[in-house]
């Protein structure tokens, strides 16, 4: 499945990996107008509704980061329009995440536009969890079928740190009442070594204790690479072994 990613900013020229092909719009299949380079149709969407965030995750982004006026921001009128030309071109899952995603004011309103765009068969969302405990239960109403939470470490002293302003009981609380509002939920941990190289096996057992699923995954060279590190990296192989 190919993926194409709408930044929160309008562009003037069509993302580079899928492009629309007027011909295809003209002469057949729609959805064949929104292609990447393999020649697979784009069904899946990725859009940030703001590059703001309520954490600094050190990996991720500077404590002092500067982020675009609000002004800048996709309307959501613009948004529903924008998503209503993709689903015309085949686009079905949309993706809703940031920066952090919930700190959008009147998201669940969105949600809620977003889940009733036709076409658009499921909407999920990207989230730290912070804003999920009073959140998970408007969102799932809203229409929201699931959600991916970012908890690196399940040790307080360190989520506190790698986060600068994090609350680790919140986004614990965000991840039940996500459960029990009945989203699909997955957990996403970044895996540096001095991070939580030894934590493999703890945020194994705290997801499968609930039924869900953790996925480790790659740091991501963030703010230009000036945030990434290689020497922090835990390799595959190394988690497989640390679960095997």
């Amino acid at each position: 499945m190919s993926v194409v990613r709408l930044p929160v900013v309008s562009s003037t020229s069509p993302p580079p990996a899928a492009r629309a092909h007027p011909a295809a719009i003209v002469d057949g299949d729609p959805r064949d107008a929104l292609v990447d380079r393999f020649a697979r149709r784009v069904s899946y969407l990725r859009l940030s509704l703001t590059d703001r965030c309520n954490y600094r995750c050190t990996y991720c982004m500077p404590d002092d980061a500067a982020f675009r006026p609000r002004a800048d921001l996709l309307t959501f009128e613009e948004i529903v329009d924008v998503l209503g030309v993709f689903a015309e071109l085949g686009v079905r899952r949309v993706r809703l995440t940031g920066g952090e995603p919930t700190v959008r004011n009147g998201v669940v309103d969105l949600v809620a536009r977003v889940a009733a765009v036709p076409g658009i068969d499921e909407v999920v969302m990207t989230s730290n969890g912070h804003r999920l405990p009073e959140l998970a239960a408007p969102l799932a109403t809203a229409g929201l079928r699931a959600v991916n939470v970012s908890i690196d470490t399940l040790d307080p002293a360190r989520f506190a740190a790698v986060t600068r302003r994090g609350d680790l009981a919140r986004v614990v609380d965000g991840i039940d009442a996500a459960i029990a509002a009945g989203l699909e939920v997955k957990l996403n941990a970044v895996a540096l070594g001095d991070l939580n190289g030894d934590e493999i096996t703890a945020l194994c057992a705290f997801a499968w204790a609930r039924g869900i699923v953790v996925r480790f995954i790659e740091h991501m060279p963030m703010s230009g690479g000036a945030l990434f590190d290689a020497d922090r990296e835990v390799t595959a192989a190394a988690i497989r072994a640390a679960v095997e």
